[in-house]
This record gives structure tokens, C-alpha cells and sequence, in this order.
């Protein structure tokens, strides 16, 4: 195993201040509201004929239950936020030399001919994921004899899949699918660290403490090239992404009503999850996303949001 020496990525300049920030939080609700494996997720905490907003989330969990999975959204949210930033004008940068690497290592050109891309999240252990998983029909790239539907078994545990859409008469659209690691991202550098993993995964990108700087690196395993985004700990974008969720806690486990020292358009957006504390949680993330500017190319849009429905009892 090797891993080529890493690129890094220059800091990109905030464009809309309300659609970063709406962005951060936007993204930490989704992953509360989406993701199963969270020990309090708002779909599964809230019983079936009460609303699901964030009012009945913290009815009915306990005393400092967001203090205990903490580490769990930092983890798994980093795959929602993943979905909006790569997909914004502030990440687009870097969803581009991601892209890039990838074509070299495998000689083909990902951007060539396309008119449209989107990131989503994948996998069973997001009720959205699940959801992609059934319905997209994509051709796996590097894998071009299959599609997602008849792997769905072999990707099942995937995390992320960026969608490329071309024109027609070109080449099939692709699907290139990762992982993501929202705390210990060094291990997406080692081999062991692939062990568990699809072997239909490109990449990964991850998050590793105490580091400033965004590195793309390739590493060759025995079988294949994975090429794998660092994100230093302390660089804005995850900074701020750790701050949403330090305040969403602040919120849930206090009071909505809690004075914060706000940034431009961060307050803004606070303002917004204040105003819907009582309105569904669904109904919230789609006006948060609605104030999410979006790069050139980035419209095939995100993974629609689910709303379960209520089990039938059978007699």
C-alpha cells in the first residue's frame, strides 16, 4: 500500500453568508431527522401521531440525550454536509480536484460531455439513503457491468454517491461511490482502514483532529486506487460545521431562546429554526435548503426527504 504525497486545497471565500450557514444547519438537521443509526433520531423518537417537530424531539428524549451522540452527528452528519458543500459555490473547488484525481487515476475524463451532477447520501442506515439505493439505477463507475440495483447487496453500507449526468448519445451518467469518516478520517489512508469497506468505493474523504489544511491523496491499495480528501479539524468549513451542531445542541437541550454571539448570516438562519421550533422538522429542512445557492452543474438536486408512515396493524 502507498499514498502519493497530498495535494492541498487553497481556502475557498464565503459568497452568501445565510446560504453557508443555512447550509451547516441545515445539514445537522437532516442527519438528526434522517439517520437511523442516531441513538435519538426524530422519526423514531417521536411517536407515529405526534407532529415531528423539534419541540416532540426534546418532549420526548431525555435529559442531555444530545450530549451523548455528539460524536455520532459530528460522524454521520459529515455525510449530509457533504451532500450541500460539494454541491455549493464554496466546494465546488474541491468536488472538481476530487473529481479530477479520480479521472487521472482510472484515464478517464468524469467531466467530459456532462451537464449536471449531485451528491447524496447512500446507504441503509439513513432512511434517504435507503431510499436512493431503491430508486437510482446508475451505472457504477470503474464497475461498468453493473448497476446500483443489482449490488445493492454489495453497497448497501455505503455513505456517499456523487451522480454524474451527461448528455445524450455520450457515454452512460455514472455513479461513483465513497465513504466517509466524520471523525477519524486517517484511516481512509491506510489500507486496514478499506478492509470492511465496498470494494466499489473510490473514495473517501474524511475528518482528521487538529489539522487546518483541506489534502487530496491517492492511496493504491493491492487492487485498486482510492483517492481520499483530509479535512484539518480546524479549518473554517469544518469549524463551522462543528459550531452548528454546537448550537443546535445549545437549543435542544436548553432553550431555544438562548442568547449566542452570531456572524452574519448565521443569525439569520437561527432566527429561522427559532420561528419553526413548532412546525414539522421536514417543512424546516426544506426552507433551509431553499436559501442554499448552488454551484453551476450542481442540479440534480438531493435526496428527497422521507416522511415514514404509520405501520399498519395487521388483525
Amino acid at each position: 500500500m502507498s499514498s502519493s504525497v497530498g495535494q492541498v486545497i487553497k481556502p475557498s471565500i464565503i459568497g452568501d453568508a445565510k446560504s453557508y450557514w443555512a447550509m451547516h444547519f441545515c445539514s445537522v438537521l437532516e442527519a438528526l431527522y434522517e439517520h437511523k443509526q442516531l441513538e435519538f433520531n426524530i422519526q423514531k423518537q417521536i411517536p407515529f401521531s405526534e407532529p415531528k417537530t423539534l419541540a416532540n424531539f426534546v418532549g420526548t428524549s431525555e435529559q442531555g440525550f444530545f450530549a451523548r451522540m455528539r460524536e455520532s452527528v459530528q460522524n454521520w452528519g459529515l455525510q449530509y454536509f457533504l451532500c450541500h458543500y460539494l454541491a455549493s459555490n464554496e466546494g465546488v473547488g474541491l468536488f472538481k480536484v476530487l473529481i479530477d484525481n479520480i479521472s487521472n487515476n482510472y484515464s478517464f475524463d468524469l467531466l467530459r460531455n456532462y451537464h449536471s451532477y449531485g451528491v447524496f447520501v447512500c446507504g441503509i442506515d439513513s432512511y434517504s439513503g435507503a431510499e436512493f439505493l431503491k430508486t437510482t439505477n446508475a451505472v457504477i463507475f470503474g464497475y461498468t457491468q453493473y448497476n446500483i440495483q443489482n449490488v445493492w447487496e454489495d453497497i448497501k453500507y455505503v455513505d456517499l454517491c456523487i451522480l454524474i449526468k451527461r448528455y445524450a448519445g455520450d457515454t452512460r451518467d455514472s455513479a461513483l461511490l465513497g465513504e466517509v469518516e466524520g471523525n477519524k478520517g486517517s484511516k481512509l489512508l491506510g489500507s486496514s482502514g478499506w478492509g470492511k469497506k465496498s470494494s466499489m468505493c473510490l473514495f473517501g474523504i474524511g475528518v482528521q483532529p487538529n489539522g487546518s489544511h483541506i489534502s487530496v491523496h491517492n492511496v493504491r491499495l493491492e487492487n485498486s486506487v482510492k483517492t481520499v480528501v483530509i479535512l484539518g479539524s480546524e479549518h473554517s468549513v469544518i469549524d463551522d460545521f462543528h459550531v452548528a451542531i454546537g448550537m443546535l445542541e445549545l437549543f435542544l437541550s436548553y432553550n431555544r431562546n438562548h442568547k449566542v454571539m452570531a456572524v452574519p448570516g448565521q443569525s439569520e438562519v437561527l432566527e429561522i429554526i427559532r420561528g419553526h421550533w413548532c412546525q414539522p422538522v421536514d417543512q424546516l429542512i426544506e426552507v433551509l435548503r431553499s436559501f442554499i445557492v448552488r454551484a453551476d452543474g450542481a442540479s440534480l438536486g438531493l435526496n428527497p426527504i422521507t416522511i415514514q408512515s404509520v405501520p399498519k396493524i395487521i388483525t
